[in-house]
């Protein structure tokens, strides 16, 4: 099969997603407000809501890294696991950085990306953005995954068993970002 239809499925599957209703803008864009508002809240300072705003952009990179892993072996075993070892498996990272020194050794590579501006204030801004971001591509990652491994799509998934897992991966990843990208766009026109 063509890169070319690899591309068309992996729109359609997450043109499918994303007319789920909670990704309906007016929604979504509640929700991402309401989480920055509580993460702020609970900061009590613009220093340490900016600490917390990377931990959480730290924590959702790996989180996002372990589902794509999981897409990855499915695709190069042929075969698929169940939205429950899915689950299973993703709840393993919560477990990993409460129970390891994961903030320690992976914030400072993400720190360049979450803290540029020349002000608290453009920092923020700007980390609230990479937040946000993160977080769209983790919950599309995510709900595409889930829709990969339901078993009333498996007749039509199967094609995305075709290519080398790298590619299926890069490519479902690739789109996650832009639509990703988009959205942010349209919420902030939105303002």
């Amino acid at each position: 099969m063509s890169k070319e239809l690899l591309n068309k499925h992996t729109a359609g599957v997450l043109g499918a997603v994303i007319n789920q209703p909670h990704w309906k803008k007016d929604e979504l864009s509640n929700n991402l407000k309401k989480v920055l508002v509580d993460m702020r809240e609970n900061a009590g300072s613009p220093e340490i809501y900016l600490d917390t705003l990377l931990r959480n952009v730290t924590f959702l990179f790996e989180n996002t890294n372990r589902a794509l892993s999981l897409l990855k072996f499915c695709v190069e075993e042929e075969k698929f696991m169940t939205q429950e070892s899915f689950q299973q498996a993703m709840l393993e990272v919560p477990k990993l950085v409460k129970e390891t020194n994961f903030f320690a050794e992976n914030m400072p590579r993400f720190k360049e990306l979450v803290y540029k501006g020349s002000t608290i204030e453009e920092q923020v801004t700007h980390g609230e953005f990479v937040y946000c971001n993160s977080k769209l591509v983790n919950d599309m990652v995510i709900d595409f995954i889930g829709t990969f491994l339901h078993p009333n799509n498996r007749e039509f998934m199967i094609n995305f068993m075709e290519y080398a897992s790298v590619v299926t991966v890069e490519t479902v990843m690739e789109f996650c970002k832009t639509y990703s990208s988009h959205m942010l766009k349209e919420l902030n026109s939105m303002e």
